[in-house]
């Protein structure tokens, strides 16, 4: 299938089944804007369009820390994912402990605590956290916010693991309670909920993707026992949810914007508190399948990934089209409003050829 682009973009093709075992056209849009310098300024398209992620990128090992960015490639999304990496800063540079973090987008927000270094000190047989450590910038991640796997034993063939957050910091079993003085820290809690012990339960707080294995995600994969081994495989369970493939935690799912909806970031850059508003939120797509219209209409993203050291923004769409009897029957896909040349081509059952060269240059083949 030929994807012609009238917007600065990337976009991919690929093959998505449902539970049914039903093949799909996945076609996937992204867009890279960059920040405004002025906040009466609408993102500008980036000179340098972000290549779609075709594999989930870490901040570390894979499987042992946070996720970063998730792939490109969910099938489906019922709802919009927003997804931050950065970091915290503090007002006006000026060193502080303890900084509150927002995202807002239209009508949905988050936030939360984010603190300077900390470590758990033993006083009789309880624990107290040190006062933490003024900083400037902190990064964050679910790689420091509160769980972890419990590795202060390294005899330990088995150590245990925070359900919710595998991967964070300043959870502890209590078998190891001998060896917790020292251990860090979260550098990220909960408004109104004060991390005070290493064995509490503490929502783990960060604006990235969760776990694909964590049980916030994996409850949705369904069931994969012996019945599925013999009479299903290689297909999805029945019982498989498409809200598997929302990356993001619940409370980071929301409707999908619109242009002139208005993105807040508080302390999550150097500038403190930064507004704007969205533009080309809705992206026109048409599919066929040879003289076949099979899709036109406008669609809105159902991702929005955001990255504040980079001052990026990306936002991504996505379509699906039952396949009849092969991937090969689609023929072109349409990215943003169609040239005159297009319209003409089509109209007239000719091909549509543009030169390579400088996307500019349009021309129609019989």
């Amino acid at each position: 299938m030929e994807i012609y682009r009238q917007r600065p973009c990337t976009a991919a093709f690929t093959i998505g089944q449902d539970p049914a075992g039903r093949d799909f056209l996945s076609l996937v849009v992204k867009r890279t804007f960059d920040f405004p310098d002025a906040p009466d300024q609408a993102p500008a398209p980036s000179s340098v369009q972000a290549e779609l992620v075709e594999a989930d990128q870490y901040g570390g090992a894979p499987g042992l820390s946070a996720c970063r960015w998730e792939t490109d490639f969910a099938f489906r999304k019922q709802r919009c994912d927003v997804i931050l990496n950065g970091a915290a800063h503090a007002p006006g540079g000026t060193p502080a402990p303890q900084v509150r973090v927002g995202l807002r987008l239209g009508s949905w927000s988050k936030g939360f605590d984010v603190f300077g270094a900390r470590e758990w000190r033993a006083i009789g047989p309880s624990f107290v956290a040190t006062a933490p450590v003024p900083f400037r910038r902190q990064p964050i991640s679910y790689d420091c916010a509160f769980g972890g796997t419990d590795r202060l034993d390294p005899e330990d063939a088995e150590p245990g693991a925070y359900g919710e957050n595998p991967v964070g910091t300043g959870w502890a079993a209590r078998k190891n309670r001998a060896r917790i003085p020292g251990l860090p820290l979260p550098h990220t809690q909960a408004i109104d909920e004060e991390v005070t012990s290493p064995f509490g339960t503490y929502r783990p707080m960060a604006l990235g993707p969760y776990g694909r294995g964590w049980p916030q995600r994996s409850r949705h994969a369904g069931t994969y026992d012996q019945a599925w081994q013999d009479n299903v495989f290689p297909f999805l369970p029945k019982d498989f949810d498409e809200r598997y493939y929302q990356s993001a935690p619940p409370d980071q799912q929301c409707e999908p914007p619109r242009s002139g909806t208005e993105l807040v970031l508080l302390n999550l850059t150097e500038r403190g508190r930064e507004a704007f508003r969205l533009a080309e939120c809705e992206l026109a797509i048409a599919i066929f399948r040879g003289a076949e219209v099979a899709l036109d209409r406008e669609v809105l993203p159902d991702t929005v990934l955001i990255d504040t050291d980079a001052r990026k923004l990306a936002l991504v769409w996505r379509v699906d089209l039952p396949i009849r009897r092969s991937i090969l029957d689609f023929t072109e896909a349409w990215v943003g409003p169609p040239t005159e040349a297009m319209l003409r081509a089509r109209r007239e059952g000719r091909r549509y050829i543009r030169a390579v060269a400088t996307g500019e240059t349009e021309a129609e083949t019989s």
